[in-house]
């Protein structure tokens, strides 16, 4: 199974298992795969975070929107006002919860 970011919407979130940890990616701009990263060496604490790809073979790294099983997920993640690349392990489950807005009361 593979989720791709541009596919989804605004609050939508994606659960990501790996051999290690568990993350969940609050989706807050699609278009540009970026959200809210929470879990694993993050904790409970949501930073801001853009999916990118892990480059392979030496190659400068590509921007991916997807999030496959049996791959790794790379987010460039604000951590204290730095900037800091996260690198998962493998990926063993990804799950998707749609979201929708709820209206604003007045």
């Amino acid at each position: 199974m593979a989720i791709s970011i541009k596919d989804l919407k605004q609050l939508d979130e994606i659960f990501i298992r790996t051999d290690f940890s568990v993350y969940r990616f609050h989706v807050t701009d699609p278009t540009n795969c970026k959200g809210l990263l929470s879990g694993g060496v993050l904790g409970n604490l949501e930073h801001d975070a853009r999916l990118e790809e892990v480059p392979t073979n030496d190659q400068r790294p590509q921007f991916s929107p997807k999030l496959e099983i049996g791959g790794c997920a790379s987010f460039h993640v604000y951590v204290r006002n730095c900037l800091k690349r996260l690198t998962t392990s493998v990926i063993r489950e990804v799950s998707l919860v749609r979201r929708t807005q709820t209206p604003t009361e007045c």
